[in-house]
């Protein structure tokens, strides 16, 4: 297996910045990224992780939260020992940017307008369980395959098309799947995957043109347990069941 140093060499001219979008509002849980989860803030999981990951020039947290601002001061940026990624820092996101019907893409350019990057891995505050391990091998993967994008993802077999529908009027039931209605087993010899949402991977100039999705994107398969996005206080009773045992 490759050293660190060895994915690093001939690419340490290129700074890789790990991004985590930490904003003040919330649509299902008040206060989502601030709460305590099993005692520790919600997003201080991902970034505990970031922090542990070699790759990474800087770890930057955006926010337009001022109660966000003080915790990541007081807990990272004023205390930051270098261990792991080389700097942190805190952009002020402008409030605009941080409302339920904003963009990530918009919050995370203008990240990149306060803090240049040749790579950007924006990681989601709302999946306590991405380790360091998942983080450093979609980079790894980025270096190795020189690709545009890598984004996580997580086998679902919930998602088959021949286990989905659309609904038409009078719930009139349209397959996706040919075997919809026959609730066949045999599913193929393919697998299906879907994006799980803790990481992110792209180049700037991708992000810069309004996607993180560049022509050749690749896929970095994680296991269920590690890909829960806490999304309403179901996702959050389940997190904490996971913490407890």
């Amino acid at each position: 297996e490759r050293t660190f140093n060895q994915f690093k060499h001939g690419s340490q001219e290129m700074k890789i910045i790990a991004l985590i979008l930490a904003r003040g509002g919330s649509r299902g849980i008040f206060k989502k990224n601030i709460k305590l989860l099993n005692g520790k803030p919600l997003m201080d999981y991902i970034i505990d992780e970031a922090i542990k990951c070699k790759f990474f020039d800087e770890v930057v947290v955006s926010t337009e939260d001022t109660e966000i601002q003080n915790h990541i001061k007081e807990k990272y940026l004023y205390n930051y020992n270098g261990h792991g990624a080389k700097h942190f820092n805190l952009v002020t996101r402008p409030p605009e940017l941080a409302t339920d019907e904003s963009k990530s893409i918009d919050a995370v350019k203008h990240a990149l307008s306060v803090v240049d990057a040749d790579y950007v891995v924006l990681l989601n505050a709302c999946c306590p369980f991405t380790k360091a391990t998942d983080i450093a091998n979609c980079v790894k993967m980025a270096l190795e395959t020189k690709c545009d994008s890598v984004v996580s993802l997580v086998e679902d077999f919930s998602s088959h098309p021949n286990k989905v529908c659309r609904l038409q009027g009078d719930n009139k039931i349209d397959p996706v799947g040919s075997s919809f209605q026959t609730g066949e087993r045999q599913l193929g010899d393919y697998k299906i995957f879907k994006r799980n949402t803790a990481i992110y991977l792209a180049k700037k100039e991708v992000i810069m043109s309004g996607t993180f999705f560049g022509p050749d994107t690749r896929g970095f398969v994680m296991p269920k347990e590690r890909s829960l996005d806490i999304n309403d206080e179901f996702d959050w009773k389940i997190a904490e069941l996971i913490l407890k045992n």
